[in-house]
C-alpha cells in the first residue's frame, strides 16, 4: 500500500493542484475498486491536502481511470 505524500509547502503555490493528484494517484488506483476509498479521501487531508484539493484530484482521477476504461466523458 503506498503513502500519500504531503503538500511541499503549507500555503498555495504553483502547481500544487497538480501536485496533490499526483499524491493521490497510485493510493487511488491501490483503492479504487474496493469500499475503502474514503481512506484515501481522509489520508490526503491527513497528509495536509485541502478538502477541494482532494475531491478535484479524486474527481480527475476517476475521469482519468473512466477514460482509460474506454468510458464516455461525464
Amino acid at each position: 500500500m503506498s503513502i500519500i505524500s504531503s503538500p511541499r509547502y503549507r500555503d498555495l503555490y504553483d502547481g500544487r493542484e497538480e501536485e496533490c493528484l499526483e499524491a493521490l494517484r497510485e493510493r487511488f488506483l491501490d483503492q479504487v475498486p474496493s469500499k475503502d476509498m474514503f481512506d484515501v479521501y481522509q489520508e490526503a487531508l491527513t497528509a495536509g491536502w485541502g478538502l477541494f484539493e482532494v475531491r478535484r484530484a479524486i474527481d480527475a482521477l476517476v475521469a482519468e481511470k473512466a477514460h482509460g476504461a474506454g468510458a464516455d466523458p461525464c
